[in-house]
């Protein structure tokens, strides 16, 4: 069966890792997704989480840098001023993203869904270095 998660405010902890398991991954653009709090990586680091907007910033938890990274598959546009301000633009923009996973993944075969699943989370951590030259 096809699993499509979508991250609408926080997802963290192991919460992070159940999202991971999905074959689409979408998110808010406002949202932000990582395996610790930024103030939990600041005092693991640093011992103070008053360094937890440092801490944000070298994970790189929001939508925008996930996508480049390659650990979400689509940010979803929030209406101006977040989700909460307008539900039913939000809904809307979250059916579309909704109907778009869905056609990518609704005719695979169950073996291929689990070998791409298991490709994806293989993938989780791995990166290139570009040459400079």
């Amino acid at each position: 069966m096809p699993l499509i998660s979508v991250i609408i405010g926080e997802g963290g902890s192991g919460g992070a890792v159940a999202f991971a398991t999905a074959d689409r991954l979408a998110m808010l653009e406002h949202s932000i997704y990582s395996v610790i709090s930024p103030e939990g990586c600041a005092s693991i680091l640093w011992k103070s989480a008053e360094k937890a907007p440092e801490a944000a910033e070298i994970m790189g938890i929001t939508a925008a840098r996930l996508k480049t990274l390659g650990l979400i598959d689509r940010i979803v546009p929030e209406p101006c001023g977040g989700a909460h301000r307008d539900h039913a633009a939000a809904a809307q923009s979250l059916r579309k993203a909704l109907i778009e996973a869905l056609r990518q993944v609704r005719d695979l075969a169950p073996a291929e869904l689990v070998d791409r699943r298991s490709a994806r989370l293989m993938g989780y951590g791995r990166f290139r270095e570009q040459a400079t030259a």
